[in-house]
């Protein structure tokens, strides 16, 4: 989602600046510039960020920019330094220096530290805080709405008038967005800097990754320089001045539980990939001899529940066939899925609800944190047949049913959707379905291909609506 939108926002810049802004120079000719990164090629969406903020001195060089990487709060403020002290050396600022703080005495940021210069600059500026009273936490990944907050503390700093390409809106989950953040949040959103995702959330606790960074603050740096036409509306950067919008702003509600609708597009799995145990391994089996999810991704390996995952004892194979396996949240990466289903725990449920749903709420916030931007799709685990082997005092449909319900009250708190399959397949009394259980009579639990049609079938018209 963030590359539409880098692209979209990147014509609207186009069009609003000169040419020779976008081809700022930095102080010095850059006839003999040479791209240090070697991760950064011109098929990258971000290419021109990366590149005209190194040309321009505010980017260090390095052997690779590692742009999927999230970003640090030392390198956002190295980085705003570096255009102030550099890119804006002669801008004309009038700023009340008796304001200014004393020199923060940060103990993990020292004198010989690369962000020394940097921290002390942004903190005496009021850009930013530390963590604590004694700690900056300069490795400390951002949040977007950190990201916002402190570049349009930044704009206001060095005096940049930021043209309001659009008028301030409100996202779906704005009031989620903590109170000191809103005005710069609001701020960004009406000068093109940032936006919402497609399906109208912000997601204000959500990482950045350097690109994304990258982006925002190219877009700050660019903003500098833009004549704005006679008459046109800026941004107001003053401190909480668009904090009252937000009094307005009503409570959207937000349903975990995925509805049914009218069949959904199956291009709308292309983007996705599920991860599960022995049980979904028949899914993947179907779909890949059918393609009825479409281009849909698989993460699956038997026995493979959420404790299983935490010790590396069993992860799913990928690339398949590499006999590689990287820790879950690696492995939803390189698939480069935006929508993640899981259905993990039956495995992990005999050991009782409190434990399979801490191990697998790790698993999805695992999963998040190396992916930024991702949905979770929680598929609840489906029952057991009657004639099953492995049905027990600690594993049996009552035990299954109230881990499902734990599971989506969580899906509810972190606004993760919860699709309901397992209610396909029960029969009047709970259990699953005969025509469906490929092991009937011995551990009852697996399906046949009958049963992944059915499956396939209700995830087709249970597709979370916000994500289409």
């Amino acid at each position: 989602m963030w590359v539409k939108q880098a692209i979209s926002w990147f014509l609207v810049f186009m069009i609003l600046f000169s040419s020779a802004s976008l081809l700022r120079e930095p102080a010095g000719s850059t006839e003999d510039w040479e791209n240090p990164y070697i991760d950064v090629t011109q098929d990258l969406w971000s290419y021109q960020y990366i590149t005209e903020l190194n040309k321009a001195g505010v980017l260090p060089s390095s052997e690779k920019f590692q742009g999927q990487e999230e970003e640090t709060r030392g390198n956002l403020v190295l980085y705003l330094y570096n255009m102030d002290q550099g890119v804006f050396k002669d801008r004309k600022k009038s700023r009340d220096k008796k304001k200014e703080k004393a020199a923060p005495n940060f103990t993990d940021v020292t004198k010989d530290s690369p962000y020394y210069d940097a921290v002390c600059w942004a903190y005496q500026n009021g850009l930013v805080g530390g963590t604590t009273e004694t700690t900056f936490a300069p490795e400390h990944s951002l949040t977007r709405e950190q990201v916002c907050t402190v570049v349009a503390r930044f704009a206001a700093l060095e005096e940049i008038s930021l043209l309001q390409v659009v008028e301030p809106d409100q996202f779906k989950d704005s009031l989620y967005i903590d109170e000191y953040a809103r005005s710069g949040v609001t701020a960004c959103q009406m000068a093109g800097i940032v936006k919402g995702y497609d399906n109208g959330f912000f997601q204000p606790d959500n990482t950045l990754t350097r690109e994304e960074c990258a982006a925002v603050v190219y877009r700050v740096m660019t903003a500098a320089d833009m004549e704005i036409p006679e008459g046109s509306a800026v941004v107001d950067l003053t401190e909480g001045a668009y904090d009252s919008l937000y009094d307005n702003y009503q409570d959207i509600t937000f349903t975990a539980l995925v509805p049914e609708t009218e069949e959904g597009p199956v291009t709308f799995f292309d983007q996705a990939v599920f991860i599960g145990d022995s049980i979904s391994m028949t899914l993947e089996a179907y779909c890949g001899a059918s393609g009825a999810l479409g281009g849909a991704k698989f993460l699956c390996a038997g026995s493979m529940s959420p404790t299983n995952m935490l010790t590396g004892k069993i992860l799913p194979e990928y690339p398949k066939g590499s006999g590689q396996k990287p820790a879950i949240g690696d492995s939803v990466a390189a698939t480069g899925a935006k929508v993640v289903y899981v259905m993990l725990g039956m495995d992990n449920i005999a050991y009782g609800v409190e434990r399979a749903t801490k191990d697998y709420l790790t698993i999805l916030n695992q999963i998040i944190e190396k992916n930024p931007g991702v949905q979770i799709v929680v598929q609840s685990v489906t029952p057991m047949a009657d004639s099953s082997t492995s049905y027990s005092e600690k594993l049996n449909n009552e035990q299954i049913n109230a881990f499902n319900e734990t599971m989506k009250a969580y899906c509810q708190d972190n606004r993760w959707y919860y699709v309901n399959v397992a209610e396909a397949f029960k029969d009047e009394k709970g259990f699953l379905k005969k025509e469906y259980c490929r092991d009937y009579g011995s551990m009852g639990m697996h399906f046949t291909y009958e049963g992944a049609k059915i499956w396939v079938q209700y995830l087709k018209t249970h597709i979370p609506q916000d994500l289409l």
